[in-house]
């Protein structure tokens, strides 16, 4: 597995959505464990491997989503319920995977969110209210899909020992900022609606781990709740 020195990389030429996934934003259920009406959100988690060519994704048997407290202060240690995506990802894996690259070797445990974050005059458009983090995976890759009539949104990197910020961009629709997790804490601003009407941001966000090192199972529950 591979990065540039830097450990990331901004890539522009990500494949185009389809109808079918510019309209599943439509219709993502809101995050009940958010803050606020601000985020929706689809989530599923995929075994991959590589074969004859091209990645492979398997759909993992749903399971609550859990991250450690130490790498989300605001939600770390809750078992959340998501519903699943209701797409294909795997062309979008496949992309991110030979970019990367990933280790054609090696099978791999994917998270896939799909996600929307309005802003109107009465929600706040937060994207990232944990502020500047880690998610624990391996690598982590953030897809821009859609910008409706919002300004800000940008995204950020910074060192672990929580120094300035030494990356910063506002990524356009077919952009994706490629990071190596264990590295750099990263982060994204607030994005702010232009006119009364309200706008939105809609995003893919991938998590790729080594099986070994995979974010998924009883095991994993158990060491985020503590209970190892």
């Amino acid at each position: 597995m591979a990065l540039p020195q830097s450990r990331y990389m901004v890539l522009d030429n990500m494949p185009a959505p389809t109808p079918q996934e510019l309209e599943e934003f439509e219709h993502l259920p809101v995050d009940k464990y958010g803050l606020g009406p601000y985020r929706h959100i689809r989530v599923s988690q995929y075994l991959m491997y590589f074969e004859d060519g091209h990645w492979i994704l398997g759909l993992l048997p749903r399971r609550g989503f859990i991250q450690a407290a130490a790498f989300n202060k605001l939600r770390g240690g809750i078992l959340r319920e998501r519903e699943q995506i209701r797409v294909d990802p795997t062309r979008l894996v496949n992309h991110l995977a030979n970019q990367i690259p990933l280790d054609t070797d090696r099978f791999y445990q994917v998270n896939v969110n799909q996600v929307r974050v309005v802003s109107t005059p009465e929600i706040p458009g937060v994207l990232v209210a944990e502020g500047p983090h880690r998610d624990g995976h391996d690598f982590g890759a953030i897809v821009v899909v859609r910008r409706h009539n919002i300004e800000g949104g940008e995204s950020q990197l910074t060192p672990l020992d929580g120094g300035d910020v030494f990356f910063r961009t506002v990524l356009q629709p077919g952009q994706a900022l490629v990071h190596e997790d264990p590295k750099m804490f990263h982060h994204a601003t607030n994005i702010t609606h232009l006119s009364e009407e309200g706008g939105y941001r809609d995003i893919w966000i991938f998590a790729f781990n080594a099986w070994e090192n995979r974010r998924y199972g009883p095991l994993h529950e158990k060491s985020a709740l503590g209970l190892m």
